[in-house]
């Protein structure tokens, strides 16, 4: 391997890790050319900083040859004295939306994996291609900013998943195997035009577009995304107000940001429906706007599992719509992607919405709607008797707190 690649690929790993490495890291190996360089520079890399390094092959049992190729893998890493595990989705069926349910899948195994053994990051193979490829996937359904800016280098927690690579091309990573002597292996849906990846890939070939060049627009546009992130950060500070998981809006405020700020305006609620809502797929670029357009009229509105109506004050109240709350979960656990409680645990305890029992409470005196407690988090014994509805008055020595400031939600994307 030339000094100018192999030191290229070492600092793109400093580089990542600058803010210092986890005892263990994982690197998730399919058999193709950017994994396979990944886990190769992974090695060198972490032989030279004492961290111990696995590989992880995910196989989805879509073709026939996926097992034989889980064990290539699993024989190169046996030549670099690198411990390796497949794991088999045997209950992964092919259908409609085959490659994202592919992803989610995987990613939910390798999750799981990773929490069995203590990973502090596993690391993917993608490179600068692949941020072109997306740019324009995203850039052909019309996003946004925040939609065509450059995927994230590091995201998701317990463990992480990293992309250090993120700034390199897919032919560097093609010399460092050429260099190393190990040849990938070549999947056959990589040249499947009934995929969209593959006919962006094709499409940039024939049209002998820069994926360098797209993947530094797509940098710049991550610049902007956070810039006005941050903007969106300090707005927030002056109009809006957490009041025990709802979110109160300065409406007048709110109204001259649709008027004069709209992507601000948009940024803003669309943080607070995740923020109450989940962080599941948020609500499409249409209907955000179709609610923007709504807001100066008045009246209650719903969107993305959250209901919003214009309270005393001047002020826009968004709360959790009670109908979309998540089913109950054992104490112990976060409910409905949010609330953290705290109190006298006892056996066979559940949270999950109060719903209708806000008439055993003294929830007049909480100072909370009653559309907002009734999506709030309640304590139930085995039998569903009630125990305890904090928000509502009914403490019983229970606390319910957001996992996360609504401030944080805004920066932290």
């Amino acid at each position: 391997m030339s000094a100018p690649v192999a030191g290229r690929l070492q600092t793109a790993l400093d580089d990542f890790f600058a803010d210092g490495a986890p005892g263990a890291v994982a690197v998730t190996v399919s058999g193709g050319g950017d994994s396979t360089a990944l886990l190769l520079a992974a090695l060198d890399w972490g032989r030279a900083q004492g961290v111990v390094v696995r590989a992880v092959t995910v196989d989805h049992g879509l073709r026939a040859a996926s097992a034989d190729e889980a064990r290539r893998v699993a024989a190169l890493c046996a030549s670099h004295d690198c411990p390796h595990e497949t794991l088999t989705l045997d209950d992964f069926e092919p259908g409609p939306d085959l490659q994202a349910r592919a992803r989610a899948a995987r990613y939910d195994a390798l999750k799981a994996w990773g929490r069995r053994n203590e990973m502090g990051v596993i690391l993917l193979g993608h490179t600068a291609d692949d941020v072109a490829e997306t740019l324009l996937m995203r850039l052909r359904r019309g996003a946004g900013i925040d939609g065509l800016a450059r995927m994230a280098g590091r995201f998701g927690a317990g463990p992480a998943f990293g992309r250090p690579f993120l700034g390199l091309g897919r032919a560097t990573l093609r010399r460092h195997l050429a260099e190393c002597g190990v040849a990938p292996i070549e999947d056959p849906s990589n040249d499947d035009a009934a995929f969209e990846r593959v006919r962006v890939r094709q499409a940039i070939a024939a049209l002998d577009l820069d994926a360098g060049a797209l993947a530094r627009t797509a940098g710049f546009l991550d610049d902007a995304r956070h810039s006005l992130a941050r903007r969106a950060a300090d707005l927030a500070a002056g109009i809006v107000t957490e009041d025990r998981g709802d979110l109160l809006f300065d409406r007048p405020a709110l109204l001259d940001l649709i008027e004069n700020e709209r992507e601000q305006a948009r940024r803003l609620l669309l943080a607070a429906l995740r923020w109450i809502g989940g962080d599941g797929y948020p609500p499409r670029t249409g209907e955000i706007d179709r609610l923007l357009a709504a807001l100066p009229d008045g009246g209650v509105r719903t969107l993305g599992g959250c209901v919003l109506w214009p309270v005393a004050e001047g002020r826009l109240r968004v709360a959790r719509e009670a109908a979309a709350t998540a089913p109950p979960v054992p104490v112990g656990e976060v409910w409905d992607g949010r609330w953290c409680l705290d109190g006298p645990v006892g056996p066979g305890l559940a949270i999950g919405a109060l719903g209708p029992d806000v008439a055993a409470t003294p929830w007049r005196e909480s100072g909370l709607p009653r559309r907002s407690l009734l999506a709030s988090p309640a304590i139930r014994d085995p039998d569903g008797a009630l125990v305890a509805a904090p928000l509502a008055g009914l403490s019983a020595g229970w606390r319910a707190t957001p996992r996360r400031a609504f401030t944080a939600t805004l920066i932290s994307r």
